[in-house]
């Protein structure tokens, strides 16, 4: 009996020792999670109260954040904004409010991205922004796991400029996008000359001031150049030797500018009327440029002395791929754009999806071919003269991405819009390319000497791009990933394939065959290549096809009489109507649809 009573006193000790360990690591947990969740609802509450929507020019940056996360977080946690510079130099407009719905975000990559929308109101007495002037706008990101980091985008206050027509101007030491290398930054020099062609008796300006990345009033203040240099063969040109003094210069350090950045000169010329005229030039600064790790977009809308921003930003890590776009979204605009030179020349068109409201968007004089539209239908990227150009889709806002030395051509955007693929000619053939939106960060994707690859059609919702590749006469199809890996044959070798272009949803490829004739014509296969339909029967041949965005259509360009013209049929290849037909060639049409708001 003693026996057993120890027996059970020993086990009732042991019992008790380990339900009390359970118990203290019970109570220690408990209090760990409560730490972290006050610490986690503290963080969200001065996060909240941190946030805003609407600023003054009165605020200043803040030197330091009140808010602190664990240095392994990868989310984006705060946006700040700055107008014409960076943290250092440029004017603060204030914290965006994030953390917003956005239905474009979530339309590109899914409903989990749906939250990942940002704002910002900014209003001054002090500023006036001027119809037509270009600002930078610098979106400052703060990611826990790799710190601050800033983009920036480009934006054109709506309206003419108001500027004197009498005064002529040059900025003569820039070439537009100049690349300029290190050893030239040091005492970068600003030149030109200036005058007032509605005066005679001397050249009509008192003044030349130049401005960085911002115009007058926004930008960092350079100096007062030195005005009334030697410039003989201005007079010469407008006959008038008093305009002989029009020159200006000015020399300023540039040296702080990192590799691959990008930066505007702004030059304004005054006149002692009160009257001026201003030009710009973007240099482009040698070296590879900083990667970030932040994907933004934003829209900015300007009225007198008011910015509004807007926009989405996420990490790029976060985001593998995109989501199939559903066919059943509304559209408020429908139109096709393409290729016509029925004015004389290649130029880019638009027209309703019944060829109605024919207006012409190009008028270079030159040669304006492959139009591509960006997916949310708010950009048109087209090849003119061989680089590429990103215009509005009213044909305003022209701005030219490239300016490398070798020919660039077919563009095509990335499913989310912040890249563009394009073929470059290099090394006596065609190869496919990639490079952000706004022409940075260019990178080549195909290494295949003597084989073209080249007119890419970019994956719906995949990091990735068609192509084709092959030696003349035996073209394939074939995919490839957005960094050059994973280069996949999808087609079979068993015919011509050539100019591919992907379904919305993904599951179909139309591309440009050949029938038993020898005949172009167009093609529609399963995106592994299977299961090939011959959708026309042209007599003198079809090609380029292209997908709607709501998956209905095919539009691609045939032979009518001795012209190429615009054609529109079902998906599956049912319905056929020309929608031009006019003298001259059109071809290369695309869709341009925007969703209703």
């Amino acid at each position: 009996m003693k026996t057993i009573t120890i027996i059970l006193i020993v086990l009732f000790v042991i019992v008790s020792f380990f339900f009390g360990i359970v118990l203290i690591r019970k109570l220690i947990q408990d209090k760990i999670t409560s730490k972290i969740t006050v610490a986690e609802e503290t963080a969200e509450t001065e996060l909240s109260s941190a946030a805003t929507s609407e600023t003054t020019a009165e605020t200043t940056a803040p030197e330091t954040s009140e808010i602190t996360y664990e240095s392994t977080d990868e989310s984006i946690r705060n946006i700040e904004i700055y107008l014409d510079g960076d943290k250092d130099n440029g004017i603060y407009l204030g914290e965006a409010e994030y953390g917003l719905e956005s239905s474009e975000a979530a339309l590109i990559y899914g409903p989990d991205f749906s939250n990942f929308g940002f704002k910002l109101k900014f209003t001054s007495s002090e500023y006036t922004f001027e119809p037509g002037s270009i600002h930078n706008v610098y979106i400052h990101v703060n990611i826990p796991a790799y710190g601050w980091e800033y983009i920036k985008k480009e934006v054109v206050v709506p309206g003419e400029p108001e500027v004197s027509d009498s005064i002529r101007m040059s900025i003569d030491s820039i070439s537009d996008n100049e690349p300029v290398s290190a050893d030239k930054l040091k005492e970068f020099r600003v030149s030109g000359w200036a005058a007032d062609l509605s005066v005679a008796e001397n050249t009509g300006i008192n003044k030349v001031e130049v401005y960085l990345d911002g115009p007058r009033n926004f930008g960092k203040f350079l100096g007062e150049a030195q005005y009334g240099l030697e410039r003989i063969d201005v007079g010469n040109a407008h006959g008038n030797a008093n305009y002989n003094n029009s020159g200006y210069s000015l020399s300023f350090d540039a040296s702080s500018f990192e590799p691959g950045s990008s930066h505007r000169i702004y030059v304004y010329a005054y006149s002692p009327k009160g009257t001026h005229q201003y030009l710009t030039k973007n240099i482009l600064i040698e070296g590879e440029p900083k990667d970030t790790d932040a994907l933004i977009t934003l829209d900015a809308v300007f009225d007198s002395s008011e910015l509004e921003i807007t926009g989405w930003a996420v990490n790029k890590k976060f985001i593998e791929y995109g989501v199939p776009r559903s066919p059943d979204i509304e559209y408020s605009v429908k139109k096709i754009v393409f290729t016509s030179n029925k004015s004389g020349n290649e130029d880019i068109w638009i027209m309703n999806l019944d060829g109605s409201e024919l207006t012409q968007l190009t008028t270079s004089g030159g040669s304006d071919q492959y139009p591509a539209v960006s997916p949310d239908g708010k950009k048109i990227a087209y090849a003119a003269d061989w680089q590429i150009v990103v215009m509005n889709p009213d044909g305003s806002g022209k701005k030219q991405v490239t300016f490398g030395p070798y020919r660039h051509g077919f563009p095509s955007w990335s499913f989310d819009g912040n890249y563009i693929f394009l073929e470059i000619h290099i090394d006596d053939n065609w190869e496919i390319y990639r490079m952000d939106a706004d022409g940075k960060n260019l990178k080549r994707l195909t290494i295949n000497p003597g084989i073209d690859d080249w007119h890419p059609g970019t994956h719906t919702f995949e990091y990735k791009t068609l192509y084709e590749s092959g030696p003349s006469g035996h073209e394939d199809i074939w995919i490839i990933d957005t960094n050059g890996q994973n280069p996949q044959k999808i087609t079979k070798s068993d015919r011509r394939y050539r100019v591919p272009k992907m379904s919305i949803d993904g599951n179909k490829i139309a591309f440009q065959g050949f029938d038993s004739n020898g005949k172009s014509q167009i093609f529609i296969m399963d995106a592994s290549g299977e299961n090939i339909i011959q959708l026309t029967d042209a007599p003198e041949g079809a090609g380029l096809p292209s997908f709607s965005p709501d998956n209905k259509y095919i539009v691609y360009n045939s032979k009518s009489g001795n012209n190429d013209e615009v054609y529109i049929m079902n998906i599956d290849g049912s319905g056929k109507t020309q929608l031009t037909n006019f003298p001259g060639d059109d071809w290369g049409a695309v869709f341009l649809y925007q969703a209703a708001e």
